[in-house]
């Protein structure tokens, strides 16, 4: 298996990561961690990897989902701290169609999450917060966003 896209360094981590917003009516696919944490799915690129081909693949692993598009609709720049470690992320954000909306609980990171959907009138409790802007823009344009939660400078 190919090593996943995160560095450690002295400071702290770099993490590529990639989103997905999947959306039925007026609801979004969402991953439960096990502290509570509410995130879009997705997770980190592999070494050698395009981010198109990350997300058909995280969605897949977490979901069983199968991707028939992703189109990039934001890129941010993450900045924060978790468990006393500096994190600099480039995280990629698609909008993604898939082949059906029902999951396969035999999907390989299945068990290690709940996944549900959301209402979108809830989307500011996903991580990073910043996403909720992704979420309901319909602007047609790709978004580069900062999200700021932890200064590594001054």
């Amino acid at each position: 298996m190919t090593q996943d896209l995160t560095v450690d360094i002295a400071e702290g981590r770099l993490n590529i990561r990639v989103a997905a917003i999947i959306q039925q009516d007026d609801k979004i696919l969402v991953s439960q961690w096990l502290n509570g944490t509410i995130s879009l799915v997705g997770g980190r690129v592999a070494l050698g990897e395009t981010t198109q081909a990350a997300i058909s693949r995280e969605v897949a692993e977490e979901t069983g989902l199968i991707v028939e598009t992703a189109s990039l609709c934001a890129m941010i720049e993450n900045f924060f701290k978790y468990d006393d470690t500096f994190y600099h992320e480039f995280l990629y954000v698609y909008d993604v169609t898939t082949n059906v909306l029902e999951f396969d609980q035999s999907a390989p990171d299945f068990e290690s999450q709940d996944i549900l959907w959301l209402p979108i009138s809830e989307s500011a409790s996903v991580q990073p917060e910043i996403l909720s802007d992704v979420v309901r823009d319909k602007s047609d344009q790709i978004l580069h966003l900062v999200n700021q939660e932890a200064n590594l400078v001054s």
